[in-house]
């Protein structure tokens, strides 16, 4: 890990939501999921969460020797929010 890893570390990760990251798509063998709208599925954002984190730390980190995993996810998803 380099030096200029610190606390307080901030970045920006903008996504367009494509139709295969909306809720029919997370588990496509669920009933369930299939009768729900395409709206960005929580289960994605999550993933999207960790890629940005990634992204963020990779400059201070010898990469891809050293790497970062996620332990711990506290999120709130508010609102629903259409594919584009």
């Amino acid at each position: 890990m380099k030096a200029t890893l610190q606390e307080g570390l901030s970045y920006e990760f903008k996504f367009r939501v494509p139709e295969t990251k909306t809720v029919p798509q997370l588990f496509p063998e669920a009933p369930e999921f299939q009768q729900m709208p395409e709206v960005f599925a929580t289960g994605f954002m999550v993933g999207l969460c960790e890629w940005a984190c990634i992204q963020a730390v990779n400059p201070h980190l010898d990469w891809p020797r050293e790497q970062t995993v996620g332990t711990h996810v506290n999120l709130s998803h508010l609102a629903a929010t259409r594919r584009g």
